[in-house]
């Protein structure tokens, strides 16, 4: 028969002090990496609430309690960066294809180099004009709102299709008739087909498909753009119905002349009686005018360069300037009348309706109502295709 297994020994009092140690110890480990793996989700959730909620809906700019959130700005900063290279690549392309066709086409290709010097700077300065933009474009439909003027869906819709070249009605031509005494042979000029509504809806299509691929911008962004500028324009309109249509006023003449030295020598002969308008006629570069002794007519403010501007409303009737020098030249002036309340008209009426539309936007752009938050943190990187 098998030997009975005698019973085991009873631990000893230091023995069962070891064991409790070691459970002790088991449970503090396991607690300790528990702790230290929901101390890493934790950290790791965070990061992704942080980069995927909060961050996005971080302030760029606030104006009037609304927040311009900063993946709206991403979002549009990578827009105007696609927009501006596809612009910048069809240029560059046509002066490829003006090379190739010979000829001396030299003004056309300084036309085209200036126009691709001036999309590279607006791409270098993309990120803080499109903080400028988004800024206007609240203000602009804060007061919208404010005076009761809309866009409608059919007034965006029609501006879309403007823009891709559609007229959804397109002016039926008329027969021109035709009296002739002899027989007339008339080649018919080829003309373009008008889009047809599918091929709007094909080249629009393909047109938001490659702009959601390149910079995320949908067709409802695009949309929303082109309700703000019909916004804008309407906008834009009424503050220029609230203009001055009078203003201070000046009917003066003047004498160019390209040095100093000649300048100083018509002053002298003025000085010494001799009739402005004579010496106009003789010495004055200013073709538009020479002719008529040097007459500008009447002008406001804001319509001749800033020192030629000071010098001539600085005068009063029957008085003549000292030299102003400006860019075109060496001028004198003399001022023949001037009104503090005179109808503006024609140019000068466009001129004060164009700076009352650029103070009320100035003036809105640096209330306090706007607060501006961006940094050059929030720029987005570039993409990889657009490197």
């Amino acid at each position: 028969m098998p030997k009975r297994l005698a019973p085991p020994s009873p631990l000893s009092r230091k023995q069962l002090s070891r064991r409790a140690k070691e459970e002790k110890q088991r449970r503090w480990l396991l607690i300790g990496t528990a702790a230290l793996f929901a101390l890493v989700v934790l950290i790791v959730a965070w990061g992704l609430y942080d980069q995927y909620v909060l961050r996005p809906r971080q302030p760029v700019a606030t104006v009037e309690g609304t927040v311009i959130r900063l993946d709206t700005y991403q979002k549009y900063v990578r827009y105007r960066r696609a927009d501006y290279r596809n612009y910048l690549q069809r240029l560059e392309s046509y002066r490829q294809s003006i090379n190739a066709s010979g000829g001396d086409q030299t003004i056309l290709l300084q036309y085209i180099d200036q126009q691709i010097q001036q999309v590279k700077q607006q791409l270098m300065s993309v990120s803080t004009t499109v903080l400028e933009e988004l800024i206007d474009d609240q203000i602009i439909r804060h007061e919208c709102a404010r005076r009761g003027i809309t866009a409608s869906a059919d007034e965006v819709q029609r501006r879309l299709e403007e823009q891709f070249g559609y007229d959804r009605n397109p002016p039926t031509p008329e027969p021109t008739p035709i009296t002739a005494t002899v027989p007339i042979t008339i080649t018919p000029t080829p003309t373009t087909a008008p889009m047809t509504e599918e091929q709007f809806l094909e080249q629009s299509r393909a047109y938001f498909d490659r702009l959601q691929q390149e910079a995320g911008f949908t067709e409802q962004d695009f949309r929303y753009l082109i309700e703000t500028d019909i916004l804008r324009e309407k906008l834009e309109a009424a503050l220029k119905a609230e203009a001055p249509t009078t203003g201070e006023q000046v009917h003066a003449r003047h004498i160019l002349v390209k040095t100093r030295e000649e300048a100083e020598q018509v002053l002298a002969r003025l000085k010494a009686g001799e009739s402005f308008e004579a010496l106009a006629k003789e010495f004055s570069t200013d073709e538009s005018n020479k002719e008529n002794g040097g007459d500008l007519g009447w002008f406001g403010r804001g319509m001749m360069v800033k020192a030629f501007e000071e010098a001539a409303f600085a005068l009063e009737p029957g008085q003549i300037s000292d030299i102003v020098e400006t860019s075109f030249g060496f001028h004198i002036i003399r001022v023949d009348e001037r009104d503090p309340n005179r109808p503006l008209e024609g140019t000068a009426l466009r001129v004060a309706q164009e700076k009352a539309v650029e103070d009320w936007f100035n003036a809105r752009r640096t209330s306090p109502d706007v607060v501006r938050s961006w940094n050059s943190s929030m720029i987005p990187a570039e993409s990889t295709a657009s490197r």
